[in-house]
């Protein structure tokens, strides 16, 4: 599928959920527009949605903003979304790597088969859904959960990696260094 098509549809996906509403907006003073190039703008009190030809979407709402960026998206695998939220930015490019660290959070991240995830630090428990490409893991007292992945590294100690299934009918290849760190299928 050509960038243009997932993100005409990505585009079509995000203006269909968000237009609805939208349109009751506008009739009490928002607005909505489409562009000569095929592009759309609702706006309505702080909110907006805009989506362009190349099928970036950008949704604003209150302190919160979410971008995708969709061109070169077939190379990588996925689109590029960044999220915005009140001094807290997310950036995600399809295919990169993507760095988890610190200590005691608790996060869930999509990746795509390109992608390459980085953990490091303490206590922190991760769910990874989708496909990565290599998940790597270092500190301690982690625990992860994994979808699928092509490759699992864990380094450290007392570190636990669950994965669920199989990418392309072959289990991950499980590299683990230090002490008492668990790698194991989910039942």
């Amino acid at each position: 599928m050509s960038s243009f098509i997932r993100g005409t549809m990505l585009s079509g996906v995000v203006a269909g959920l968000l237009l609805a509403p939208a349109v009751g907006v506008a009739q009490g003073g928002g607005s909505v527009k489409v562009g000569k190039d095929g592009s759309v703008q609702v706006r309505g009190g702080n909110a907006s949605v805009n989506t362009q030809k190349d099928g970036s979407v950008q949704v604003r709402g209150g302190n919160t903003s979410v971008n995708t960026q969709a061109e070169g998206a077939e190379e990588l695998g996925g689109a590029d979304v960044e999220v915005n939220d009140e001094g807290a930015t997310m950036k995600q490019q399809a295919g990169a790597e993507l760095e988890i660290s610190g200590s005691g959070s608790q996060e869930s991240h999509r990746c795509s088969p390109k992608t390459e995830v980085n953990i490091q630090g303490s206590d922190n428990e991760v769910t990874l859904t989708g496909e990565c490409k290599k998940v790597s893991v270092s500190g301690s007292t982690n625990k992860v959960k994994v979808e699928a992945a092509g490759a699992i590294e864990v380094m450290g100690s007392d570190n636990q990696v669950t994965w669920k299934r199989e990418v392309g009918g072959k289990k991950p290849k499980v590299t683990r260094t230090g002490h008492n760190n668990k790698v194991t299928q989910a039942r």
